[in-house]
């Protein structure tokens, strides 16, 4: 199923799309909050996890007006911890894109995927993506390091979100 918004087209995965994928993680400034780049055969073997893993909900993120790939959103791990994640380039930052597209496709995974409480992790001075989170109802509730340095631990409780809209 496909989602539109103002700007944006969300839809499934399909083998087209796969070039597009792999520019998008290969290049280091896309990827320089999430560990870095891939390498491409690292790439190829995440794309053919979006196309075939149960465990994976994904759509690609489109321009509306060009059709142009610009983005992944997803959340992984639905069969232990999901979390939620999301990559767009470069040409595309500081114009709204990310919260407008997870504005669409976090509410829609939580329904489709049976979903109560979600994570997601974020480097520690990456405050776009920590904006974005705090949008979506995520709260942090740790900070932890590994070999890429600090990062944030959030989480997203179903529950929790719609008590606080409830008693806005």
């Amino acid at each position: 199923m496909t989602i539109a918004t103002r700007r944006l087209l969300l839809i499934p995965y399909n083998e087209s799309l796969q070039s597009d994928f792999l520019m998008l993680n290969c290049c280091s400034k896309n990827r320089a909050e999430m560990n870095g780049p891939l390498t491409v055969t690292a790439a190829k073997q995440l794309f053919h996890q979006v196309m075939h893993d149960s465990s994976l909900y994904s759509m690609a993120v489109l321009d509306q007006t060009t059709r142009e790939f610009i983005g992944h959103v997803f959340v992984c791990h639905l069969d232990k911890k999901p979390e939620l994640g999301f990559i767009f380039d470069k040409a595309y930052w500081g114009r709204g894109i990310a919260s407008e597209a997870l504005k669409a496709f976090f509410p829609k995974a939580l329904y489709e995927c049976q979903l109560e409480t979600v994570s997601a992790t974020v480097n520690v001075n990456h405050q776009a993506s920590i904006r974005i989170l705090h949008k979506l109802g995520f709260v942090n509730s740790a900070q932890r390091s590994d070999g890429f340095g600090p990062f944030y631990e959030y989480v997203f409780r179903a529950d929790v979100a719609i008590n606080e809209t409830r008693q806005a």
